[in-house]
């Protein structure tokens, strides 16, 4: 039976999202999000998925990504989070593709997907 879409979403414990890791973008440096915002989506909070084309990525999610915005229409299309339509996340900064925006009825109703090779991590 299918679980609701709220279910699948979990925090990270506080020892396993350290707030003083903050993570920028890979190809400018703007700030991108804080380790303290990830989440655990359908029980983990990486996870290694592929597009359509067979690309491989390494997701990481988190309940906000101030320094990424969605952009374009959303879409259920291929969706690796089944409840929540994607959009493309894009770095506010420079405009790189650092992953995806998802917007469903669970709580949160938005979180991002960011691409882990996109991020660089720092202290806080």
């Amino acid at each position: 039976m299918p679980r609701d879409a709220a279910d699948l979403i979990t925090h990270i414990d506080g020892e396993e999202r350290p707030g003083g890791v903050a993570y920028y973008c890979a190809c400018c440096g703007a700030y991108m999000t804080r380790g303290n915002l990830g989440i655990r989506m359908n029980g983990e909070h990486e996870h290694v998925v592929f597009n359509p084309a067979g690309v491989l990525f390494r997701v990481v999610c988190f309940k906000d990504a101030p320094g990424a915005i969605g952009v374009g229409n959303a879409s259920d299309q291929f969706t690796w989070f089944r409840g929540f339509t994607w959009r493309i996340a894009l770095c506010k900064s420079c405009g790189a593709h650092v992953g995806w925006m998802y917007e469903g009825s669970g709580a949160p109703a938005v979180f991002f997907g960011l691409i882990r090779p996109m991020l660089v991590e720092r202290p806080g």
